[in-house]
């Protein structure tokens, strides 16, 4: 499971909204003068994402130590099989459509209109493409449904509740790591 550290926006019935900032581990390693990525980190920095989260352990649980508020940290995770699978289909599957249409077109092109292959074999592409991201969003929503009828599958999650002194202890390690 890939984890991340968050901390709590808003809290809905089942969804908690997160926010987490994105971490670089450049200048750490002995390459870091010759290293095209510390070059994009620091060009882009360190991004805040807002992620709509799944809270499983909600107040049916019982558990009023779970209870969520804003301000909160948390650690959220995402299956590695989810994120697999997720870029599968949204990159792999809308290209090989494109691809195939294209190359469809070329061929019928060839047979029935000759002089227009180029043109033709451009808005099958395209048209390949959107056929694509389509199939892709339809599947990633219709893919897996929990017994209440909520997508689960693609969705983090909230793994656990941090307290206090753990987050102010990571902080801490974050910042002499920095220096």
């Amino acid at each position: 499971m890939i984890e991340e550290q968050a901390t709590v926006i808003k809290c809905e019935d089942q969804y908690v909204w997160v926010q987490t900032q994105r971490q670089s581990t450049c200048g750490h390693c002995s390459v870091k003068n010759g290293c095209g990525t510390q070059l994009l980190s620091k060009v882009l920095g360190n991004k805040i994402a807002r992620v709509r989260c799944l809270n499983t352990r909600n107040s049916n649980s019982g558990d009023d130590s779970f209870l969520l508020k804003s301000g909160d940290k948390v650690v959220i995770g995402l299956q590695e099989s989810a994120l697999l699978n997720g870029s599968l289909l949204i990159y792999f599957l809308p290209l090989v459509i494109m691809i195939l249409l294209g190359g469809l077109s070329v061929f019928a092109a060839r047979i029935w209109w000759p002089e227009g292959t180029d043109l033709l074999s451009i808005v099958a592409s395209f048209t390949g493409l959107f056929i694509g991201l389509y199939l892709a969003r339809r599947f990633s929503q219709t893919d897996t449904q929990g017994k209440d009828g909520h997508q689960y599958q693609y969705e983090p999650v909230i793994l656990k509740k941090l307290p206090a002194s753990e987050w102010a202890c990571q902080i801490k390690q974050t910042q002499d790591l920095s220096a």
